[in-house]
């Protein structure tokens, strides 16, 4: 069989795109989000970056350096219905233990805590990396997608950060 050079490519052009196009075990999805500069005094959200992969990543941006005396808030969601959220706080440069605390809504005391080995925060006062946490899908139950929400408050001066806005959850993010 004669196949001109051109069929050829227009084969192998659809082959490999056919291919990128099945979902692979590496498939994930990020999503960002801006919160206004300047809404708040002490702490001062900038950006939120979620990405759902084999964990849930949110990085969180402050206008504001990180100081002693902050918490560092953040929500997951996990879905519609029966599926639980998620609520993580840690403080710049402390101990972070492996509870995750589940809730029904934003403020309500956790109706249980949750171990998650392999959970990861980052909050350093003396680096320029933003806030973070590293959550593993299996300890939120191996969620389709989640959304977000992110709250920063300085104990001393009583300022208050969220992200997107007050007890507001961002758009959802698919695996």
């Amino acid at each position: 069989m004669d196949v001109s050079r051109g069929t050829a490519r227009a084969l192998v052009a659809g082959t490999v795109g056919a291919l990128l196009a099945l979902p692979g075990t590496a498939t994930a999805d990020s999503a960002a989000f801006d919160d206004p500069v300047g809404d708040s005094v002490s702490v001062d959200i900038t950006r939120v970056r979620v990405v759902h992969e084999n964990a849930v990543k949110v990085s969180v941006r402050s206008d504001v350096p990180l100081d002693a005396g902050q918490v560092y808030s953040s929500w997951i969601d996990t879905g519609t219905g029966p599926r639980p959220t998620f609520h993580v706080s840690f403080r710049a440069n402390s101990d972070f233990g492996s509870g995750l605390a589940v809730t029904k809504f934003f403020g309500e005391r956790p109706t249980r805590i949750v171990k998650c080995p392999g959970m990861r925060a980052h909050a350093d006062m003396f680096d320029d990396k933003p806030v973070s946490v590293r959550i593993p899908r299996k300890c939120l139950g191996d969620p389709k997608r989640v959304r977000v929400a992110v709250k920063f408050v300085d104990e001393d001066s009583g300022s208050v950060d969220w992200a997107p806005a007050r007890r507001t959850f961002g758009a959802w993010v698919s695996r």
